[in-house]
Parts: C-alpha cells; sequence; structure tokens
C-alpha cells in the first residue's frame, strides 16, 4: 500500500469526551527539572524559540489587454522578417526556453513547495507553541484526501504534541479527555510514520501520554525508542521508567529501583530534581515493603525539601506500613509502638492537607490515607468522615474513587449491607471498564474479592434483592460472562429459598408461583451466558443449565427451544436425558404427537439409560392425553415387566400410574391389586393419599355392587356390604387425619385442598350407608364451615337434610334446606355452579324446592 493509501486509511475519527477514570500522582519530567502534578509546566517538550515567520509571497493578475488588430499584409510582413533575422530567430528561441523554463518552475512549484511549506508552518507553529494554529492548520491537512504524506505525517505529530501540551494545562475530565485525543493521533502517526527529524520527540511524547493514560506497558515501549534516537531524552525516560513501574500493577519494583538510580546518577541534576529522585526511591521502596530503606531515601533530601509536603506524605506511608506490619504480624504486645506510628502518620498527613495548599494532587492523598491511618487505629467514624471529605473536596482525583471504594468496604465492616452494595454499586459504575480501570491506591485483585466477598455475605444472608442490586451494577462494567452468571445464581437461590421455605403471609402455591418465576430469570440469564461463550467448551453446560431452569419455572416453550439448540451442538453427553425432558416439555405444552416422536427416539436409541424407562413412563401420559389407554398401558407393563428393580423410582412411578389409570378405566379388581401394592409398598410416597382415595372408592364401588346384584338376600347383603364399607372407611378417616395436620399446619396446595373436600364427601356417604346419621351430619358440618363460600357446600348441605330425614328429624332437615337456598343467593351471579356442582343455578333452586315439598 502507498503512504497516500495509509493516510487516507488512517485518518482518525472525532473523539467525544469520557470521564476521568484516575490521575497519575507522579510528577512529571521535563529535561531534568522536574514539577509536580497540578503544578504550571512551560511545555510537554523542549520547544526552540518560535522563528519569524515567512510571510507567502502574493501574485497579483495583470490586466487584460484588448487585441490588437491589424491588416494581414502588415502581419505577413512583420513574421517574415522576424524569421528572415538571425538576431529575430535568436530572440524566438532565446524566448521559447524562458517560457518552458517557467512553466517548470511553476509546476515544480505546484508539486513540492505547496506541502513543503505547509509541513514547515506546522513545525514553526509547534516550536511556537500556537496550539490553536495548529489545530488548524493539521486539521485542514488530514480533511484534505489528496494531501502529501509528508504533510499529513507533519499533522499528525502536531497533534500529538498540541493536544499533550494542553493537556498539562488541564485536570479532571477534560484533562484526560485531550490525552485520549494525543494518543489517538500519536498511534496513527506511528503507523504511517514520524516526520524525519522529529521521531524522538514523537515517541517520547506519545510514551508520556499513554504513561498519563495508565497504558504503562505500551508507554514503555516507546520510551526505550526514544532514548535511542535521542541520548538527552535519557534522564527523563528513566524518570518515567522508574513510575511506570512502580504504578504498573504488574510492573517491576526492582525494575523501577534501577531506573531510578540511573536517574539520580545524571550528570547536571538540580536540587529540584535530586530531591524529586529521591523520593521517588523512597516510594519505590515503599512499594518493596521496606519502610527503613524508604526512611533512608529521605535523608538525602535538601533542608528545603525536607520540609516539603512530598516528604511528609512520605513520612507518614512510612509510619503507616509500619503499623500495618505490627497488625500483619499479630504484635499486640506492641501496642505502644504501634500508637507511636499511628500517630505520625496522622500528624504527617494533617500536615500536608493543611500547609500543601498549592498541590492539590498532595492534599488529595493526604486526605485519603488520613482515612486509612484512622481506620487502622479502629476508629471508624473518624475513618468515614475522613473518606467523605475526601470525596467532596478533590473529587476529579483517584483518591475520591479510593476513598469511596473504602467507605463501602468499612459499611461492610461494620455489617451495614444496604450501604455497602449502594456505595459499591456507585464506585462500580464510575469504573467505566474493569479491564483497563486502575487507581493507584486499589488493585484489580482487591476490587474483584470484595464484589465477590460482598455478594456471597448477602447471599448467606437471604439478601438476594441486594445480590440483584450489586450483579444489575455491575453491567457495562465487568465482563458480561460474569454478570450473567453472578445474576443467575442469585435468580436460584432466591427461587430455592421460597421453594423450600414456608411462607409468612399468603400460601405456598404463592411462594412457588414466585420461586418458578426466578427460576426463568436464571433460565433467561444462562440462556445469554450461553450465547456469550458460544465458541468456548462451555457453551453446552450453559444450555443445559438454562433449559433446566426454564423446565423448572414452567417456561416448556423455552425449554424445548434450548433443548432442541443443545442437542444440535451436543451428540453424546446428557442426549438421553436432553431427549426425555424434551418430550416432557412437549407434552407439557399440548403437543403429544411431537412427545412421543421424541420419547419413543429415547427409547429406541438409547434403550440401556435410565432414562428410557422414564420415557416410556411419559409416554404412557401422552397416550392417556390421546384416549390410546391399551398403549399407555402396555408401556408401563413394560416397565413393571423389565429389568427395572421394585425400588427403583420409575418402577414405583409406573405402579402408581397403572393403578390410577385401572381406577379411570373402571377395571376395579385389577386397579385395587396395584393400589394395594402401591400403598403397602411405599407408604410414605405422597401420592399415598390419593391412592388410598381411589381405594376407599373401589371399596365403596364394590359394596354398591353387592348390595344391588344380591337383592333377595339381606342378611348376606348386609355383611358383605358392611365389610366393604368397612374398609374404605378405615381408608378414609387415615387420609382424613393425615390431610387434616396438613390443613392445621396451613401447608396444603390447591390440589390437597381439594383431595380433603372429595374425601369428605366420600367418608359422609359411606356413613350414611353404615347407619351413622349422626356421624355422618357431623362429618358434612365440618365440611359447611370449611367450604362456606364455595359452591360445593350446597352439596353438603343436601346430604345433611338426607340424613335428617333418614332419622326422622323434619324440621332439622327443613332448616338446613334452608341454609342451603340463603348459601345459594349469597354466591356471586357470576359463578358457574355446573362446574363444580351436580347442577346449574336453576337447577338448585328447583332441587332444594321439590326435596322440601317431599320432606
Amino acid at each position: 500500500m502507498t503512504a497516500d493509501g495509509l493516510f487516507c486509511k488512517y485518518l482518525l475519527p472525532s473523539i467525544g469526551v469520557d470521564r476521568v477514570d484516575r490521575l497519575n500522582p507522579c510528577p512529571r519530567v521535563d529535561g531534568c527539572s522536574i514539577t509536580l502534578l497540578g503544578q504550571p509546566r512551560k511545555g510537554p517538550l523542549d520547544m526552540p524559540e518560535p522563528q519569524d515567520q515567512v510571510p507567502q509571497a502574493t501574485v497579483e493578475k495583470s490586466p487584460e489587454r484588448a487585441e490588437r488588430r491589424m491588416p494581414e499584409a502588415v502581419r505577413q510582413k512583420g513574421i517574415r522578417a522576424l524569421f528572415g533575422s538571425k538576431w529575430g530567430l535568436l530572440a524566438l528561441v532565446i524566448g521559447s526556453v524562458v517560457v518552458v523554463a517557467g512553466l517548470g518552475g511553476l509546476a515544480w512549484w505546484w508539486l513540492t513547495g505547496k506541502p513543503e511549506d505547509g509541513a514547515t508552518a506546522l513545525f514553526e507553529a509547534v516550536d511556537a507553541q500556537d496550539w490553536p494554529t495548529v489545530h488548524e492548520m493539521a486539521a485542514k491537512a488530514l480533511a484534505d484526501k489528496r494531501a502529501d504524506p509528508e504533510l499529513l505525517r507533519a499533522a499528525l505529530f502536531a497533534q500529538l504534541v498540541a493536544y499533550t501540551a494542553e493537556a498539562d494545562r488541564q485536570t479532571g475530565t477534560e484533562r484526560h479527555r485531550m490525552l485520549l485525543l494525543a494518543a489517538q493521533f500519536g498511534d496513527q502517526a506511528t503507523i504511517v510514520g514520524l516526520p524525519p527529524g522529529r521521531e524522538a520527540d514523537g515517541l517520547f511524547t506519545l510514551g508520556r501520554t499513554l504513561h498519563y493514560l495508565s497504558r504503562f506497558a505500551e508507554s514503555r515501549k516507546y520510551l526505550r525508542e526514544a532514548a535511542k534516537l535521542d541520548s538527552q531524552k535519557q534522564p527523563r525516560v528513566n524518570w518515567l521508567m522508574a513510575e511506570s513501574h512502580l504504578l504498573d500493577p504488574e510492573g517491576n519494583r526492582q525494575e523501577a529501583l534501577r531506573f531510578n538510580q540511573a536517574f539520580l546518577l545524571t550528570p547536571g541534576l538540580d536540587a529540584l530534581s535530586q530531591n524529586a529522585g529521591w523520593l521517588q526511591q523512597a516510594r519505590i521502596h515503599l512499594a518493596l515493603g521496606s519502610p527503613d530503606a524508604a526512611e533512608e531515601s529521605l535523608k538525602h533530601l535538601t533542608p528545603k525539601g525536607v520540609n516539603s509536603s512530598e516528604a511528609y506524605l512520605v513520612r507518614g506511608q512510612i509510619a503507616l506500613l509500619r503499623a500495618q506490619k505490627l497488625v500483619q504480624n499479630k504484635e499486640s504486645n506492641r501496642k505502644e509502638e504501634f500508637l507511636k506510628y499511628i500517630n505520625e502518620a496522622r500528624a504527617s498527613f494533617e500536615r500536608v492537607k493543611s500547609d500543601a495548599l498549592g498541590d492539590e494532587s498532595a492534599r488529595a492523598k493526604a486526605a485519603y490515607l488520613l482515612g486509612v491511618i484512622l481506620n487502622l487505629g479502629e476508629d471508624y467514624d473518624g475513618a468515614m468522615a475522613a473518606w467523605e471529605r475526601c470525596c467532596s473536596e478533590f473529587p476529579d482525583y483517584p483518591e475520591s474513587w479510593a476513598a469511596r471504594f473504602q467507605i463501602a468496604r468499612l459499611n461492610h465492616r461494620l455489617g451495614r449491607h444496604d450501604r455497602t452494595v449502594d456505595e459499591l454499586a456507585n464506585c462500580i459504575q464510575k469504573m467505566v471498564d474493569a479491564e483497563r480501570f486502575l487507581n493507584p491506591w486499589i488493585s484489580k485483585e482487591d476490587i474483584r474479592q470484595t464484589v465477590d466477598q460482598v455478594w456471597l455475605d448477602c447471599l448467606d444472608k437471604k439478601l438476594f434483592s441486594l445480590c440483584l442490586k450489586l450483579a444489575n451494577g455491575m453491567e457495562g462494567v465487568f465482563t458480561p460472562e460474569l454478570v450473567y452468571s453472578l445474576r443467575a445464581k442469585t435468580y436460584i437461590a432466591w427461587g430455592e429459598y421460597l421453594e423450600s421455605s414456608k411462607p409468612e403471609d399468603g400460601t405456598t402455591e404463592d411462594n412457588k408461583a414466585l420461586a418458578r418465576r426466578y427460576f426463568r430469570l436464571a433460565g433467561d440469564d444462562l440462556t445469554r451466558l450461553a450465547r456469550f461463550r458460544a465458541a468456548t467448551r462451555f457453551y453446552t453446560e450453559d444450555l443445559w443449565q438454562a433449559a433446566d431452569y426454564y423446565y423448572r419455572g414452567g417456561s416448556y416453550t423455552r425449554a424445548s427451544r434450548v433443548l432442541r439448540e443443545y442437542l444440535r451442538n451436543e451428540a453424546r453427553r446428557r442426549n438421553p436425558q436432553a431427549l426425555l425432558r424434551l418430550g416432557e416439555c412437549l407434552l407439557a405444552m399440548g403437543k403429544p404427537d411431537d412427545a412421543l416422536r421424541v420419547l419413543y427416539e429415547c427409547i429406541e436409541f438409547h434403550s440401556k439409560d435410565a432414562a428410557s424407562y422414564k420415557a416410556r413412563l411419559w409416554a404412557a401420559y401422552a397416550h392417556m392425553e390421546k384416549g390410546e389407554y391399551d398403549k399407555a398401558e402396555a408401556v408401563l407393563v413394560e416397565n413393571l415387566a423389565g429389568e427395572l428393580a421394585p425400588t427403583s423410582l420409575e418402577w414405583r412411578d409406573s405402579l402408581f400410574t397403572v393403578g390410577t389409570l385401572y381406577f379411570r378405566l373402571g377395571r376395579d379388581r385389577e386397579a385395587l391389586e396395584k393400589l394395594e401394592e402401591a400403598v403397602r409398598r411405599y407408604p410414605q410416597d405422597r401420592r399415598v393419599p390419593e391412592a388410598r382415595y381411589f381405594l376407599a372408592e373401589l371399596y365403596l364401588r364394590a359394596a354398591v355392587a353387592k348390595a344391588s346384584s344380591q337383592p333377595n338376600i339381606p342378611a348376606m347383603q348386609s355383611a358383605l356390604t358392611r365389610d366393604l364399607l368397612q374398609s374404605a372407611l378405615e381408608e378414609l378417616q387415615v387420609i382424613q387425619k393425615e390431610l387434616d395436620s396438613q390443613w392445621d399446619r396451613g401447608g396444603t396446595t390447591p390440589a390437597t385442598q381439594k383431595l380433603l373436600r372429595n374425601v369428605y364427601f366420600a367418608l359422609g356417604d359411606v356413613l350414611y350407608r353404615l347407619g351413622r346419621f349422626g356421624d355422618a351430619i357431623n362429618t358434612y358440618v365440618t365440611l359447611t364451615n370449611r367450604l362456606q363460600s364455595e359452591p360445593e357446600v350446597l352439596d353438603a348441605y343436601m346430604q345433611m337434610a338426607r340424613c335428617y330425614r333418614a332419622m326422622g328429624r323434619t324440621r332439622e332437615a327443613q332448616t338446613t334446606l334452608q341454609q342451603a337456598k340463603i348459601m345459594l343467593n349469597r354466591l356471586p351471579p357470576d359463578v358457574a355452579l355446573e362446574k363444580s356442582t351436580p347442577f346449574s343455578r336453576e337447577e338448585w333452586q328447583a332441587r332444594l324446592a321439590w326435596l322440601e315439598r317431599h320432606l
């Protein structure tokens, strides 16, 4: 690609304002002089004095002259005279040469002189530090698609230098924005090439800019190249390299010390630069955990440097480090020494905060460290107040973010979970990008550990809403993988807690509905996690987890969609289980035909897998839904007669299911055999109450059948019928006792309540047939008390009247029927009685009136 092509490719886009993530706490070096952050400086480089600009020449257009008309004869005569004379011919030749030379010179000036003049003018503006002019000229050059490559190189270099110099005079967001602009222009300049003779300046300026943007590894690369091209920049490079290794979390502290020592060996350093070098060395020793070596470095300061705010700041950090070492080593017997260090550090930081009025960076550090030392001394209220002041007084400095983070930590330590999550979420949002974020006081590892610990503590204390708030606050800052994972785990834990806990308000069904909702939300986040990790080995596992929680949440449509995707991407692992679960979902969606295709695929291709036996069970449910009871019976019997042991869940489920199937089909003898076996084998199973109810119904059917089949043998009829009725009564009383205890505990589901209602009706009927009318009436009274606002109460009143009539108590029977009429009138008119009772509203009115007349 040509140079012109490169320049067209890398023309810079516009850059918006970005927020400040951090400000570099290190001093800046220019030549061999150092000024601390926040102090004014002359410029980013040692620029030559501005030279006089060359005025641009102006070309005036000559006025047009009227064409002279000459007679043809005169014109021809003049031409012959001109070519006929040797002097005339010579003049013509010379004139032609002059014209050609003039045109060539004009062309050369147009092609070469214009870019050279533009680049020269740009360099002159840079040397004069006329930054508005630099921006204007560079912008025009970069916007010109036909501009010469040399001019474009000069424009990129000029923008780099100009924005870096302007950033030195700014703070906060504006400084960060200008540094970003400078870095982008510098990156483009290194791609297409720096102007000849300005390579060292460009590389050094770019390296320095990247340093203040905390892009330390890139910065060091350009600084090393700049030092190779220009040895005069070596002192400043040494300084910045030492700072880079000191501030970079992945830097080498020993390398920082080596570069610092090289800087201090620079010949001709003035006192200010020497003091800055020794202070830098002291900070390096602090980073290495050597307070004694740091104190030794401070001894080299000049008398003026000893009393500087920077020196007091370092002394305070030395005392702080010594106090921290005593705490880490658990040396409680040295309490006086610990208090001494605490007081020394506190005094140093307070002095810096009050005296360094011209150095806001030093004051911000002192304000933050004052909170740290107070926290170490267990003065938590003082530490909180110090950090709050740091945040309010120095909002544009990195110490403000660190102070806010420490406030969150302290609240967590004090058990203030709401405040902890609020402060931590606020800090996270200000990070913008967790991967690129850097703070000189708080490492990325500390941030991640704190976030994890706060989230886990809230999860252990069942503060699920706070866990969710923290996870949501991380969105857009931390990786989507982490956010989706934490949020899904929160929803799962929340759902399982609701599913297993006893409700304080409402019913168990309310908690279960909410638990299913949280499981569905967990499935959503697990699906997002799977999409994010689609190219990794975790993809299919994430899909499986998502499908599982969709299934548990009752979202069968989404579960089936994710399961199909799982089966497309995972050919072997969990294939039988996935087919089984997909069949269950399709059946729940009302698609028995599709469910059967999937379930029989599982049975056929995975006949030895445990999932195939459960697939037969679900295939039986699908056949029953289609009314194919013979096929349902076949697959259930296949399970019972196959290789399954009675201890397996699938065998147990098949036994209960086939017994229920026989009961509903009216095959009473087979139903009685299977249900009695199920109750005998598995007395603790949750389906036993329903199975006992079916057994009671079977005994009652048999009693009625016996009585009607032998009407001429009253004695035998009475004995056989009574035995069957007594068996039904025993089963019903067992169920009644168990379900009543559940009712009293308040943990009954709608299905359990429905079963208990049916048990009471059946119990009253059996007692009536046994001639125990008083016990039957008591049973119906209990039922009316529990069903006061339900349509089924009408049937209970009618059965009570029947019992009173059998006892010959006509007045009580009439009173009962009157109560039934009152309840009928109280029922809302929009209630469809025929859905839960034998009659409609009109039929009930007619029925009750007829009973009153025939008592």
